[in-house]
């Protein structure tokens, strides 16, 4: 009696077997066949994904991942045959074959044995697997539905999405010396690890976008731009002193990238430290003594530390460089406005006489603003930002008809 129960759970368990491969079949006839059938083919290949007889076998992921991938052809086919293209489908479909696949792939590595203890491995569910993902790559599937993900302002959905077109050459199943010759690591290549890198960073998904940085640092092309993340990033991740580090690193691998040393001076600025920052500017300068922009935020610092005379003879340094900047004229002119107006620091003992005679002397330093406030205004017309200032300086020296002429025009703004 025991035995037959046995036979029978065992016979059970064969058919459970057989009918769950059978839904394999099932499932990759009506994915594959003329008219396919997709919701038919996924019912289909669920039990197998879940039958503890079928779960494991290489096959059956494979299957599941044909679905999508024949999913994916059957869209662009209706596409081409004027149809509309039903991107996110497209997209979706092709994201769950991979998914699929990458399961199916570890599982046809997983050996077994003949008789002799030699390993044997699914080289052809593998082969398959690879030459599928190579037609995802070539034909930029992925970062067709990372455009169709921008457009939905999905940006996690559109970072992972070129991460994943990105990661194609990186899969152990695509390391095949034939496979890779097929999927250059190319500008545009680096170009979609940047865009991931950006979308997960506007995401805030800062570990996965340190990671993107990471992979892009190794392209001549984006190493600045990794390095700018760098500091954010480790920033926002709560690691200032290695963000401080990988700055510091920065200024001296890139001497000629403004943006690393700007960033330096601005956080030694907030640090109290403006002689610091002044220091390292000159370190720039020495570096590279072409960018005017340096001699300007040298400028600015030395006006903040009352070193009046050599911040107006580093202003002209710029603007001799850069004569046509309004942002130079306008800080040139605050440089004489601040020594202007320090000029009249302790008067308030002093009798009215001597008062006077130290007010005009800051007014006539005042004088020597205003040419370059007119300058920064003439050549930023309709900014409100340098209309401003000058508005001010013709207030200060009693300009009355050009006060009111600016004002008029400000109304205009």
């Amino acid at each position: 009696m025991k035995k037959s129960l046995f036979l029978a759970a065992l016979m059970l368990i064969s058919a459970s077997c057989f009918a769950q491969k059978a839904a394999v079949r099932t499932a990759k006839n009506l994915a594959m066949q003329e008219s396919p059938d997709f919701d038919g083919a996924r019912a289909a290949i669920k039990g197998a994904l879940e039958n503890a007889e079928t779960k494991d076998l290489a096959e059956t992921w494979y299957v599941a991942g044909l679905i999508g991938y024949s999913q994916n052809e059957n869209i662009w086919l209706m596409g081409q045959m004027g149809q509309p293209v039903d991107n996110a489908a497209k997209g979706a479909a092709v994201v769950e074959s991979i998914n699929y696949w990458l399961v199916a792939d570890s599982l046809a590595m997983i050996p077994t044995y003949d008789k002799k203890g030699n390993p044997k491995y699914d080289l052809k569910t593998r082969k398959n697997i690879a030459e599928r993902l190579v037609e995802y790559f070539q034909k930029q599937d992925l970062a067709i539905y990372a455009s169709y993900l921008a457009e939905q302002n999905d940006d996690l959905g559109v970072a992972k999405a070129f991460k994943l077109h990105c990661d194609i050459p990186d899969l152990e199943c695509t390391q095949d010396p034939k496979i890779q010759a097929k999927m250059a690591k190319d500008t545009t290549y680096y170009q979609y690890m940047s865009y991931s890198l950006s979308y997960f960073y506007r995401a805030k998904a800062y570990d996965e976008a340190l990671r993107m940085a990471e992979r892009i640092s190794v392209d001549p092309a984006h190493e600045v731009t990794a390095y700018q993340y760098y500091y954010d990033l480790y920033k926002l991740l709560g690691k200032p002193d290695v963000a401080k580090a990988k700055l510091a690193e920065a200024v001296e691998r890139f001497p000629k990238e403004p943006w690393f040393i700007q960033n330096m001076i601005n956080d030694l600025v907030q640090a109290n430290d403006t002689l610091g920052a002044v220091a390292y500017l000159d370190k720039a300068i020495e570096s590279d003594p072409s960018q005017a922009q340096y001699y300007h935020t040298k400028a600015t610092l030395l006006c903040t530390l009352r070193r009046f005379e050599e911040s107006f003879a580093t202003f002209d340094k710029a603007i001799s460089m850069d004569p046509n900047n309004p942002e130079y004229y306008l800080n040139y002119a605050y440089a004489y406005s601040d020594k202007a107006t320090t000029m009249l620091e302790g008067t308030d003992n002093l009798s009215q006489k001597e008062y006077m005679a130290v007010k005009k002397q800051s007014d006539e330093v005042l004088k020597l603003a205003l040419p370059y406030f007119e300058k920064a205004h003439e050549l930023a017309p309709g900014d409100i930002n340098y209309a401003r200032p000058l508005r001010q300086c013709y207030y200060r020296l009693k300009m009355e008809k050009e006060y009111e002429a600016l004002s008029a025009e400000m109304q205009n703004y």
